[in-house]
């Protein structure tokens, strides 16, 4: 009798813990934010990539009343930090915050990644900026044409500056495809940051660079713009699309391949494992676009401030894999 009272005595407490654990698993599953955020920029500092997640941090943590944390994990066109993030745990105690397209996708297909596209939960794509073509100011060439011409006279005479993974690596191969170039007609300049791509080709170390349009901006009396990669032309740049260039110069267009879109991804695991917090994320972010105050404190930045949400940014993403795979996928 004893030990059949003291078996009827362990079940039950078996029980009751099970029945007391549930509710505070639950719980746990939706506590969050945790004590401290850490945002990880792919990218090397001073880039449009790394100045748009620390201005963000900045105001993100007010909004959520947690620190956040920006470190910078560069190499491989944003391979080694894509790597690292997915390895940092998924419980929402990390992000993504970095130039989420192309350079996923770009480094996918030219490493051997041990994520895919599905490992990434896509919050928000903040500043979607178009490549723009633009050589040193001191060069002689004014139309894109000129520059083509010159780089099939002297081949590999010529520097561009780019960053690795990046949409303006592709638009240029797609430029020099569609003036019926190689890509050895000119000597491709890489760099982690666009930063860094942007003071070459201002300071004369190369004689043209292919990087996001916005971002550019700050050099642009170094520079003269030649083309802009978008379906439509910038009132910032006095410069046709890339596509215009090329039909004025008798030569076909080429797809359009959505430019670098600085933003913000969360691990899919910790929107499937916490749905609940990775809404609050999507809200506080969301929120702190929609405070002019902040917009204001960005545009004075040159730092863009677009709400696009989740399935927007997510839908842009995987729409122009295809074209990625078919100019990193050959190499």
């Amino acid at each position: 009798m004893t030990m059949q009272r003291r078996h009827f005595t362990t079940a039950a407490l078996g029980l009751t813990l099970a029945t007391a654990l549930t509710p505070l698993a639950a719980t746990a599953q939706t506590d969050w934010p945790p004590q401290k955020l850490t945002f990880v920029v792919a990218l090397g500092p001073g880039g449009s990539a790394d100045r748009t997640a620390r201005a963000l941090a900045q105001r993100m943590q007010e909004e959520l009343g947690v620190p956040i944390s920006v470190i910078n994990q560069e190499g491989g066109g944003g391979h080694v930090g894509h790597t690292y993030f997915t390895q940092m745990p998924s419980d929402g105690s990390y992000f993504l915050a970095t130039s989420i397209h192309p350079y996923i996708a770009n480094a996918m297909l030219r490493f051997d990644a041990d994520y895919t596209l599905e490992d990434f939960a896509f919050i928000n794509g903040q500043w979607n900026d178009y490549d723009l073509f633009a050589v040193n100011a001191q060069t002689p060439y004014t139309t894109l044409a000129e520059f083509m011409a010159a780089a099939k006279e002297n081949p590999g005479a010529l520097r561009v500056s780019v960053v690795p993974g990046s949409t303006g690596a592709i638009n240029l191969e797609l430029a020099l495809e569609a003036y019926g170039l190689d890509p050895s007609a000119v000597s491709v300049v890489t760099y982690e940051s666009g930063g860094a791509a942007r003071t070459a080709v201002a300071g004369g170390q190369v004689d043209m660079t292919v990087l996001a349009a916005d971002g550019t901006l700050s050099i642009a009396e170094y520079i003269r713009p030649l083309a802009l990669a978008a379906d439509n032309a910038s009132k910032d740049w006095d410069a046709p699309t890339l596509n215009a260039a090329l039909e004025q110069d008798g030569h076909e267009a080429v797809p359009v391949l959505a430019g670098s879109m600085r933003g913000l991804a969360a691990h899919a695991a910790f929107k499937e494992e916490n749905p609940d917090g990775f809404q609050k994320m999507v809200d506080a972010y969301q929120a702190v676009l929609e405070d002019p105050e902040f917009v204001a404190s960005l545009e004075a930045q040159d730092i863009g401030a677009e709400w696009l949400g989740p399935e927007r940014t997510s839908e842009i993403i995987t729409s122009n894999f295809d074209i990625l795979k078919r100019y990193e996928g050959d190499e």
